[in-house]
């Protein structure tokens, strides 16, 4: 991959029907069937990744989301929070990464890395001490991405698609 043919961009509100589409995508495509039952996954789809719902989180000033274009073209996106916008209160003045999705087909091209190294850069810029996140423990592909990055276990917690419980691993990385 040539850094060159990457550029990341935040997303701004007219950006909502783009950035629900992605969302709703590399959601499925990470934990849609065989991971999980196809109506769990569609049931969260449908109550969680609607217009409204991006279109709030895009109004709330304590969230941030940032696409990264590969050749042009929409590759995948962060979501960050910092203050009331966190979705779970942790110790210390932090700043959580929701989420960090790419498209399939850009998958194995460094691109989560990149946007892992967008959200320190603006920890760093406000000075955040704490990052930290919230991973599916049987998404082993994403737990080690992070712990290569430096993140440790600090807790668990239950997340809950459709009507199948879940157990999310919380992480974090002190800068």
């Amino acid at each position: 991959m040539n850094s060159e043919n990457l550029i990341i961009k935040k997303v701004n509100l007219n950006d909502n029907k783009v950035l629900l589409n992605i969302g709703r995508q590399t959601f499925y495509d990470a934990f849609g069937p065989p991971h999980n039952i196809e109506k769990n996954i569609n049931d969260y789809l449908d109550q969680n990744f609607t217009l409204d719902n991006i279109t709030q989180e895009l109004q709330n000033p304590e969230s941030e989301f940032y696409f990264v274009l590969f050749d042009n073209e929409i590759a995948g996106y962060l979501k960050i929070n910092t203050g009331d916008a966190q979705t779970e209160s942790v110790e210390g003045i932090t700043l959580e990464i929701e989420r960090i999705y790419v498209l399939k087909q850009y998958q194995g091209k460094k691109i989560g890395q990149v946007l892992f190294e967008k959200a320190v850069q603006i920890a760093n810029s406000k000075s955040i001490k704490i990052l930290w996140l919230g991973v599916w423990d049987k998404n082993t592909g994403a737990i080690k991405f992070y712990e290569r990055n430096g993140f440790k276990t600090f807790d668990l917690h239950q997340f809950i698609l459709g009507t199948d419980i879940q157990t999310d691993i919380m992480m974090k990385l002190t800068l």
